[in-house]
This record gives structure tokens, sequence and C-alpha cells, in this order.
């Protein structure tokens, strides 16, 4: 596999994490899709740029969601 499909798949992979996200934000027992990302192992700079959203409130809020 060659470097530009290895980034094609990344990408594709991104916008199917991102709408599980979706739904499961939609869900009756919501659960911040920050901690959904953190535990599908995106870092915090990852998951903000993926939902528009500042680092440190990203990591902020895994870093709740873990002690809760």
């Amino acid at each position: 596999m060659d470097d530009k499909m290895l980034k094609e798949l990344v990408t594709a992979m991104k916008a199917v994490v991102l709408m599980q996200v979706q739904l499961l934000a939609e869900a009756p027992k919501r659960e911040k899709p920050e901690i959904v990302l953190a535990r599908a192992g995106f870092v915090p700079k990852e998951i903000a740029k993926m939902l528009n959203k500042k680092e440190h409130a990203v990591a902020k809020a895994v870093q709740r969601g873990k002690a809760a």
C-alpha cells in the first residue's frame, strides 16, 4: 500500500468514526464524542480538529470522562 492509498484510507476511516460519534451523540444515553474518540485511540489534538474544538477543552473532557 503506497502513501496516497494510506492517506485516503485514514481519511475514510475518520469519516466513519465521525458518523458513529454523531449517532452516539443522538442516542438516549449521551456520551461525549470526545470520550468515544479517545477510547478509539485518537489523541486530543486529533479529536479537537475533527470536532472543531480547542485541544485544551477536549483534553479536559477526556480527563473528566476517565474519572467518571
